[in-house]
């Protein structure tokens, strides 16, 4: 038997399973903020409405990061929130988006009100051909 016809003759197990695991998706992707576009991101950046923080380790920001973005550790935040503007909305960068759910809890955590999530982190920027500092 193989596992499309054990899921199928155990539909009773299966179906509360795949909804699991829909609603346990769709909470991972709505938690920290909204998704946005690199072009979104830069028009925040452009009208001066946000700031970039890049949560990636310090030796990955200086190989390659965004203009303009501030290198703060998820777990340092607290230590770390003199550099936080809470007057303005943050856009949350990681290396592939995974990361930034979390960081956006604690940002909200600490009063920041706008926060944004670089969809696809640093990988969807490269992809639009936008540049990088290095």
């Amino acid at each position: 038997m193989d596992f499309f016809d054990f899921l199928i003759s155990r539909w009773y197990l299966s179906v509360p399973l795949f909804i699991t695991f829909v609603l346990w998706y769709m909470y991972e992707t709505s938690k920290g903020g909204k998704r946005i576009t690199p072009s979104q991101a830069v028009d925040l950046i452009n009208n001066n409405d946000a700031i970039f923080v890049d949560i990636r380790q310090k030796d990955s920001f200086e190989s390659g990061h965004i203009h303009g973005s501030i290198n703060v550790q998820k777990d340092s935040f607290g230590q770390q929130e003199h550099l936080l503007n809470k007057g303005k909305a943050v856009v949350v960068i990681t290396e592939n988006g995974l990361d930034a759910g979390g960081a956006g809890v604690e940002l909200l955590k600490l009063g920041i009100e706008e926060v944004y999530l670089l969809k696809d982190g640093l990988i969807s920027w490269q992809e639009e051909s936008l540049p990088l500092v290095k």
